[in-house]
């Protein structure tokens, strides 16, 4: 095959649709064709004179109004020019497709172009992109290129320009006398976490309102957002050192997250993130080794604690601890004040009490869930202990 007889708007064609990465064929600063025909209009672009005007490098990539990207290749000698996407890494939301049109639409028909754009043009790899563009520059200048050392190299673009970003917000914030003032207060906040102390953290948490936080998205709601997700997830690393059980704490995490992202308003948002941090620290707190308790039956209590949904026996206990029967019995309930069976069924009937409220399972579900014989067991058993029935315990606490 002889590549100088290739038509590269036929080929570009035949690129765009095995792949659908919307293409910009350029000569000489002028669009020849467009893929496809709805494309972005990129010359709305602030970046966009500056890559027609640019001619010394043959292939690079931008990261441009949020958090799109952009591929440029050239051929030097011929003065022709692809530029491919805008794309995005990430699904793009409805909310940031609105704020692109806003800022680039001019009239209804390029609303709707651009609106029909981001609806029909995939989600893209950044590795996806740079091959494509590598087999675009093998057709524009016959030539194979490493990816890994091309995206190295246009990386430093990025590198550039959050260094920018970084220096004028630090004289900005400098001129202002607006500093970052929380790295003491996090240390000594995270620590009532760890060590599980309510009334430090009620203490601590009169100063947030008199911090100053860094600037982590330009949407308040965002912003809101991001910063909940830093604290739930340096809560979590902390209630862990504290002594809580990995799995809850990082399930825990998940969780306040996963209800964080339902909401839309900040007041909600920090009341939700008040309410998680102290349901860290309390776990923490009840983690924490009584007084006078040993760490063989803390370690059983835990182990109690986490296994209420699997069925077994005293004995199976005792040997998972390297006892005996009776001599784990004798010292639990020296310790605890409980003998171990009713400690069990106690911790199963607690969790019962959780599912009945939190959970949309049926109260058969939770019978069986915890390993009780049958759900009149199930029934009997929360009655005598609480005085009411797991119908109406849910009931009364919906």
């Amino acid at each position: 095959m002889n590549h100088k007889n290739i038509n590269l708007s036929e080929y570009l064609n035949i690129i765009y649709s095995a792949t659908y990465m919307p293409m910009h064929y350029l000569h000489d600063g002028k669009i020849q064709s467009t893929y496809p025909q709805w494309a972005f209009p990129i010359q709305k672009f602030k970046i966009y004179e500056k890559m027609i005007s640019q001619n010394t490098i043959q292939f690079e990539h931008h990261i441009i109004d949020n958090y799109l990207y952009i591929g440029i290749v050239r051929n030097l000698q011929t003065k022709e020019c692809v530029i491919t996407g805008p794309i995005s890494i990430s699904s793009v939301s409805s909310k940031t497709i609105k704020s692109l049109i806003m800022n680039y639409a001019d009239d209804e028909a390029s609303f709707i172009k651009m609106e029909e754009y981001f609806l029909r043009t995939p989600v893209f790899s950044l590795s996806r992109l740079l091959n494509i563009m590598a087999m675009i520059n093998f057709a524009m200048n016959h030539e194979i290129i490493n990816i890994a050392e091309m995206a190295h190299i246009n990386n430093t673009n990025v590198e550039k320009e959050v260094k920018r970003s970084s220096v004028d917000s630090l004289m900005e914030r400098k001129e202002n006398g607006n500093y970052h003032d929380t790295y003491y207060f996090e240390q000594e906040y995270f620590s009532y976490i760890e060590r599980g102390d309510i009334e430090g953290l009620k203490n601590a948490i009169k100063m947030i309102p008199s911090l100053t936080v860094g600037l982590i998205a330009s949407d308040t709601i965002r912003q809101a957002k991001n910063i909940f997700i830093t604290s739930i997830t340096l809560a979590t690393r902390h209630a862990i050192t504290g002594g809580l059980d990995i799995e809850t704490a990082y399930q825990l995490s998940d969780t306040y997250i996963q209800e964080m992202e339902k909401m839309s308003d900040i007041y909600s948002i920090n009341m939700l993130a008040s309410t998680a941090i102290f349901d860290f620290t309390t776990r923490v707190a009840d983690a924490k080794i009584p007084s006078g308790m040993s760490q063989d039956i803390f370690s059983c209590v835990q182990y109690i604690s986490n296994h209420v949904n699997q069925n077994y026996s005293v004995e199976q206990l005792a040997y998972h601890f390297g006892f005996n029967r009776s001599t784990l019995s004798k010292k639990f309930k020296r310790e605890t004040g409980y003998d171990i069976s009713s400690f069990i069924m106690l911790k199963k009937l607690e969790e019962a009490k959780n599912l009945l409220c939190f959970s949309d399972r049926t109260i058969s579900e939770i019978s069986e869930y915890l390993c009780f014989s049958s759900q009149a067991y199930f029934q009997n058993m929360f009655k005598k202990q609480y005085g009411i029935t797991p119908r109406n315990y849910r009931l009364q606490n919906q």
